[in-house]
C-alpha cells in the first residue's frame, strides 16, 4: 500500500541527477505509527521502495519481535532518492525534500512516530545528542507541524555494523508498537 505519492520526475535537487527511482514511502496509509528512516540504498534505489535491503531485514526482524506485521505500520525516509555512494544526505538536500515528507505526515496522520538514526533526529527534531543517549526514549513533540509521540531508535542499517545496537532497536520498536496500540 502507498501513502502520499512523491512526484516520481521530482528534480529539486542533485541527488536526482544520480538516482534510479523516486522511493516513496509504502505501508498502511492509516497506521498509527510511522517509521522514518534516511534515505533509500542501493536495493531500495534499485526496487523503489523503502527497507527492502539488508537494513529492511534487521526492522523486519525487529517489528516480527513486537509482534507487528509490517503490512500495519507505515515506512518511509527523509529524502526519497539515494545519495551516491550511500552518503549522509546534505542539508539543502533534505530540505528540497522536505515537502515530500511533510506530505506523508500530513496524509498519514501518526500517532506515535520512529525516527531511525540520528541524521533524522537531527533533522526532524533539531536534537544533536548521542544516540545513546536519545535511543528509546519517548517525547511529545511537532513532527512536520503534526503533534506525536517521538522515538528515536538506532537506524536498522547500523545494526549491520554494531550488533549491540539490535536489542535496542527492538526494544524502542516494542515501546512505539504498544504506544501506537498496535499488537
Amino acid at each position: 500500500m502507498k501513502g502520499a505519492r512523491t512526484d516520481p520526475d521530482c528534480r529539486r535537487c542533485r541527488l536526482a541527477e544520480t538516482r534510479t527511482h523516486v522511493v516513496s514511502g509504502t505501508g498502511d496509509p492509516r497506521s498509527p505509527l510511522m517509521f522514518i528512516g534516511e534515505a533509500p540504498g542501493r536495493d531500495e534505489d534499485a526496487r523503489g521502495s523503502p527497507f527492502v535491503g539488508r537494513a529492511g531485514k534487521v526492522l523486519d526482524s525487529a517489528l516480527e519481535s513486537a509482534g507487528v506485521s509490517r503490512d500495519h505500520v507505515y515506512i518511509t525516509n527523509l529524502v526519497k532518492c539515494r545519495p551516491p555512494g550511500n552518503r549522509r544526505p546534505k542539508t539543502d538536500e533534505v530540505d528540497s525534500c522536505r515537502a515530500h515528507i511533510e506530505a506523508e505526515v500530513g496524509s498519514i496522520r501518526p500517532k506515535v512516530v520512529c525516527l531511525l538514526g540520528q541524521t533524522v533526529a537531527r533533522h526532524m527534531l533539531g536534537d544533536r545528542s548521542r544516540m545513546r543517549d536519545i535511543a528509546g526514549r519517548e517525547r511529545e513533540a511537532a513532527v512536520c507541524g503534526r503533534e506525536a509521540l517521538v522515538f528515536v531508535a538506532y537506524h536498522p542499517a547500523s545494526c549491520l555494523y554494531t550488533k549491540e545496537n539490535v536489542e535496542s532497536l527492538r526494544e524502542t520498536v516494542r515501546l512505539c508498537a504498544k504506544a501506537a496500540g498496535l499488537p
